[in-house]
Order: structure tokens, then sequence, then C-alpha cells
């Protein structure tokens, strides 16, 4: 009882008698999915396969075309100073030797301000002032800031007029608030700021009508620590030399053309509308506007002139920079602040220049200095000739490229080995294991390989008499792999050279080696009609129904097998209950007998 007992004496007992049971009733789903397997594989060689012979068409029909674009048509181009002239070849443009004259090249037109910005009167240092090659921190105390010597005393900055304010420098806690402090104060009617890049400081008057009369008192006076001439009273009428503060806020730049805080406003170059805000703009941010507008031109602002100038992007004699203030503005900024007013731009000019020609009669002019002629595109970069009488010039070569011919024939040397050594390598049979290929015995790829080798070793008919009409007389042949090379690049260069409408057409001729493999190739990979796919994707579509019909079968199965597993497990379930009951019942008989035994002083044993 005890053996029966323990056949299903636990869960763990049911499910390996479950699991045994079901594995023999798994053998056709196994069978089906093993064949689903085969099928996957079969569609990865043939995907695989697709991939290497669509390749080799595609560079195939490169070098079979006759079109005006093809590779036989590329152009190479060179110049012989490419600081003077450039050239790119377009496909198919006229090849020849060219010989440039350029009087002259093209030019956009441009716009400066008609004077400086600030022509205030005013001082810098005639020096730079931080110890050493440092330089002043604004944001320091006068001790720390970084001055040989810590300016101490006072200050006095006013007008010859006599009104001036007095500035103790011990009452400020950094340079910048003794810099503030006069630009603030009205009477001192000044403009005091600190140039870290120069290392120099610079003080202006307010107002263009006004001097600044500067004083100083202390051990280590301010103003002659920092290079300024002031001593007990010095009254500045020269002309500004300082510039405009391109990094500050409009209103604090100290414009000839006053801009207070609050202004605000809007101009236009060329039509396209530019704004100006005081309070949150400078004069690298106007000019950043400028350039990165639609207006096509490129403004800057030169520190040295004190001038904004603007510059067409365009060429040409036709070309022109238009501005204007918007009416409402607070200030007309284009106009008096940056000093545009009653100037006109200065026309543009076009390039001028002969081709092969040493006569101004042959001049050729262009609004650009890049442009295409007979399909080759020219940049003038400079004038290289002063008249077309100089016997200089710049050489332009345009010639056909026939190392792009070169390396397209080497690529499609690559793309052709590369499908037939797979065919080879898929219809393998080895002996020695017994393992056949999974093309193997299949007479469609292994002709398609023979034939591939063919066209590309036998005879190009249809050719002229005296014309090289074999592959292998350009250098092409097979090792004894039946791998194909340029293997004399020698001969190639040699037969090109001399006649490249020749190796041309032992490819792209009606009968050339390109035109014939691309004929032999295309029903293999591409469709014949919109219903009629290639042979390829055909023979892919049958694998992709028969694993349709597979998934379909193995869902079926498993429900089936859902259902027979659970039918199991139920009978065996119920033969567990009968035995356990069969050993409950012999547990009792057996207590019962040993219990009668007891009464009658019998022994079993």
């Amino acid at each position: 009882m005890a053996s029966i007992t323990s056949a299903f004496g636990a869960s763990a007992g049911i499910d390996s008698l479950v699991a045994q049971f079901m594995a023999l009733e798994k053998r056709p789903l196994n069978a089906l999915t093993a064949q689903k397997t085969k099928l996957n594989t079969s569609i990865s060689i043939y995907t695989d396969l697709n991939t290497k012979l669509n390749d080799l068409l595609s560079i195939t029909k490169e070098l079979s075309s006759t079109d005006s674009s093809s590779i036989y048509n590329t152009r190479s181009s060179s110049s012989d100073d490419t600081d003077e002239v450039t050239v790119s070849a377009g496909t198919n443009s006229a090849s020849g030797t060219y010989q440039l004259r350029v009087t002259q090249i093209a030019t956009g037109s441009s716009l400066k301000s008609s004077g400086e910005l600030i022509t205030k009167y005013s001082s810098e240092s005639s020096s730079k002032v931080a110890a050493g090659s440092g330089t002043i921190d604004i944001s320091d105390s006068f001790a720390d800031a970084g001055f040989t010597n810590s300016p101490d005393g006072t200050v006095t900055i006013g007008t010859s007029s006599g009104s001036a304010t007095t500035f103790t420098l011990a009452d400020y806690t950094t340079v910048q608030d003794f810099m503030d402090a006069v630009n603030a104060d009205a009477t001192a009617n000044a403009n005091i700021y600190y140039d870290s890049t120069e290392d120099k400081f610079f003080i202006e008057s307010d107002d263009t009508t006004t001097d600044v009369y500067l004083a100083e008192s202390g051990t280590h006076t301010f103003f002659s620590g920092v290079n300024i001439t002031a001593g007990t009273g010095t009254t500045y009428s020269a002309s500004s030399g300082t510039g405009i503060q391109a990094n500050e806020l409009l209103y604090k730049a100290n414009f000839d053309t006053t801009i207070s805080s609050g202004d605000s406003g809007s101009f236009k170059i060329n039509d396209v509308t530019i704004t100006w805000d005081a309070d949150t703009e400078t004069l690298d941010g106007i000019i950043n506007k400028i350039n990165t507008s639609d207006a096509n031109v490129t403004a800057y602002y030169d520190s040295s002139l004190d001038k904004v100038m603007i510059n067409s992007k365009g060429t040409g004699s036709s070309d022109s920079i238009t501005f204007s203030d918007v009416s409402g503005s607070s200030v007309n900024f284009i106009e008096d602040v940056l000093k545009f007013g009653g100037q006109t731009s200065s026309g543009g000019q076009d390039a001028r220049f002969t081709i092969n020609s040493s006569s101004a009669g042959d001049e050729i002019i262009k609004s650009s200095n890049t442009f295409t002629i007979n399909g080759n595109t020219y940049t003038l970069k400079k004038a290289n000739v002063t008249a077309y009488t100089d016997t200089t010039y710049t050489t332009i070569t345009v010639k056909q490229d026939t190392s792009a011919i070169k390396a397209k024939i080497t690529s499609f040397l690559d793309k052709f080995n590369a499908a037939t050594e797979y065919i080879k390598m898929k219809s393998a049979v080895d002996i020695s294991t017994k393992t056949r290929g999974f093309l193997a015995g299949n007479a469609a790829f292994t002709n398609l390989r023979r034939q591939l080798i063919s066209k590309l070793s036998e005879q190009i008919t249809g050719l002229d008499a005296g014309k090289v009409d074999y592959l292998n007389e350009i250098g092409i042949t097979f090792d004894s792999n039946l791998r194909a090379s340029l293997s004399d690049t020698a001969k190639f260069d040699s037969v090109i050279a001399a006649d490249s409408r020749a190796v041309a057409n032992l490819f792209n001729s009606t009968n050339g080696a390109a035109a014939k493999i691309e004929s032999l190739l295309k029903p293999f990979v591409e469709s014949s009609s919109e219903t009629q796919g290639s042979i390829i994707d055909e023979t892919k579509n049958v694998f992709s129904t028969q694993i349709t019909s597979i998934d379909s079968r193995i869902e079926r199965m498993n429900e089936r097998l859902a259902l027979k597993e659970n039918n199991y497990r139920q009978q065996f379930f119920k033969m567990q209950s009968i035995l356990n009951n069969l050993v409950l019942q012999g547990s009792q008989i057996t207590s019962i007998t040993n219990s009668a035994l007891a009464a009658s002083g019998t022994s079993f044993f």
C-alpha cells in the first residue's frame, strides 16, 4: 500500500506524471515548431541574398547608365591658385583648360555713421592702471581693487563754469559705488567707467556743449593713480576719443544723442524691423539683432573710429541698403543715435573677367562672385590682373574624373563577389559532414551564379572594330576561386587615358557586361508587375504563408493540449483521492483488528 501511495502522494508527484504524459502529447507540436524555425531560417537566408543581389543590381545600373548624369560623365576640376579662383565641376560639364583674368570681384553696398557716436569732451588713462599685468576689480574697495597705491582724498568733477561736486573716496565701499555716484550726480555732469580689457578709466561730459573740469586732493590722488591729468583744476575741451560702451545698457552708453531710461522704439533696414529698448539692450545686442535678422546685412561697431558699419551680404552694382526709423519711436535711433541720417549706401560692384581671352571686348560681367558657366561653377576670390592684356592669369582645368570611374568599377566587383560567394556558400555540400547548404540543388540560384560569372568574362559584342571587347583587356580578371578584381590597374589607367569611351562601352553598351547583368538580376529582386513580385519575394511569401498556417495549427494544438493537460491532472487527482480512501480504510481495518486481538489476549504476531 505504501508503494502505491508514494506514486501519488504529493502534488509534485502528480506534476511529474502530468509532465511525462504531456511530453508525449507535445511531439507533434515540437515538430511544427521545428518546421517553423526552419522556414524562418529560410526567409532570413533569402533576405540576405536579396540584399546582396539588390546591392549588385543598384551599382550595375549605375555602370549600365547612358544618361548625361552617369558616372562616365563625372568631372574633376582644379585651380592653379585657389586664393584667386576656385571651381567645382558639374556632371557632364564642359572639359577643358580655362584661363581666367579677373580685373574686379563683385562687392556689396556699404553704409557707415556720418561721424563719431560720441563727440563729448573727455579724457582717458594715458596708460594701463593696475599694478603689474593685472586689472582693477571695481567691485572691491579702493584698498583692495588692485591700484599701485590706494587712492584717497577727494575728487571734484564739474564744468569750467564753476558748477562741480566734490566726492570723498572714503565715503564709498567700492570703486563701482564711487563711479555710480559720479554718474548719477547732475552737477558733476560726467560719465566715468573702467574698461578691464584696456585696463583704463574713461571720463566723459554728459552733453556735447560742456567741457569737463577735474580737481583732486590727497596723498595718493585718484586721477593721478589712474593716469588722467587733473592736478588742482584742469578743463578738458578736446573731442572725445573714448568711443561708446557697446556692452552697456543703451541709456548708460552716453551717445551724443541722449537716450534716457524708458526710451524704446524700432527702425528698419531693408524693410526688416529691428526693435530696441534702452533699459534692457546694449549696442552689441542691437548689432546682433541686425546680423541675425533677414535684413541680409552684416553690422559691426568699430571703437577706434567710433562708428557703426553696415555691409550688404548681396553683391553687384544694383545692390543697396535702405534704412529708416519707425514713426512713433521716442528717439530716432538709426538716423540720430547711430548717425546714419542723410547717408546713402555706397553702391556695390559687379565682377568683371575674361575666359581664355586678353581682350576687353570679351569681358564677362556677373553680379555675384559665384556663377556657373557650361556646367562649371566658379568662385572668384580676388582680382588677379589690372588689365586683360596682362600675361598672368589663373588656370582652371576640368577633365573626366577617371578615378571616380575606377572606384565605381572596384565597388561593383566587390558587390559582385559578395553575391556570387554567398550563393556558392549556401549551395555547398560538405561530404565529410554530410551536410548540404540551404541552396544546394536549387538550380535557379546555382545557374544565376554561373551566368553572372559568364557575363563578366565573355566577349562584349557589337563594339567598333579594334576596340577593347573583353574586361580582362582593362585589367579585370578572376582568381582560382572565381573572385573578380581589377588586378591590373596600370592596364586600366592606360586604356581609360587613351579612350575613356571604350571603357564605358564595355559596361553600358547594348551588349555591355553591366547591361547584361542588370537584365539577369532584375527578375530575382524586382517586381515584374503590381501583382507579381520578384522571384525572391514570391519565394519568401510562400514561406510566410506556410508559417502563418503553422502558427494557426500551433495555436489550436496548444488549446487542445491545455485541455488534455487539465484532464490528466483531474484524473490523477481522482486517483489520488481513491488511494487516500484506500489507505484510510486499510488503517481503520488494522486498528479494529489490533483492538479485537488485544481484547482476546491474542497477539497478531
